[in-house]
């Protein structure tokens, strides 16, 4: 009688979170990783380039819009006109902002581990409506996203290691 073989399944160990000196490389790295990896750690490089090409490319799509649609010369009154053209643009900008959120919060996550943090600080920013309390939320992320990696006690990094 043959011996059935006993298939074991390998688990998939989650990319390494490295310190990216490319910009290109880290927004890969930010849509690459935004859907389906939120355990695990991303780097401060990788957290902060893809938030300065998010950033510029809202105010580079702002910016289109706004010329796309003004009317008027440099001594006459200015209009805004909305143009099908300028419908198109502002769609398409409002389809790019809401296909980055999600990336965006598994990286805040990833972020958060990397500073040795639980992900459930993510539910302060997400669940703060109250007036005035937003800023000062605003500012604690922004305080954790500059944090340096933490090497050592951390428990996130069981998921994968700081490459150097």
């Amino acid at each position: 009688m043959p011996v059935a073989k006993k298939t074991v399944k390998k688990q998939r160990e989650p990319v390494t979170s490295k310190k990216y000196t490319n910009m290109f490389q880290a927004y890969g790295a930010f849509w690459r990783r935004g859907f389906t990896e939120w355990a695990g750690t991303s780097s401060r490089s990788e957290y902060w380039w893809s938030v300065l090409v998010n950033f510029l490319v809202i105010i580079g799509w702002v910016f289109l819009v706004a010329v796309a649609g003004w009317q008027g010369g440099f001594y006459a009154p200015v209009h805004f006109v909305y143009t099908p053209g300028v419908m198109v643009l502002a769609a398409l900008m409002v389809v790019f902002s809401v296909a980055v959120i999600i990336p965006s919060l598994s990286m805040t996550v990833r972020r958060l581990h990397d500073a040795g943090l639980s992900a459930w600080w993510m539910m302060l920013l997400i669940g703060t409506a109250v007036e005035g309390l937003d800023v000062i939320i605003s500012i604690v992320f922004f305080v954790f996203s500059v944090l340096p990696t933490k090497e050592t006690d951390n428990p996130y990094h069981g998921f994968n290691k700081v490459t150097k």
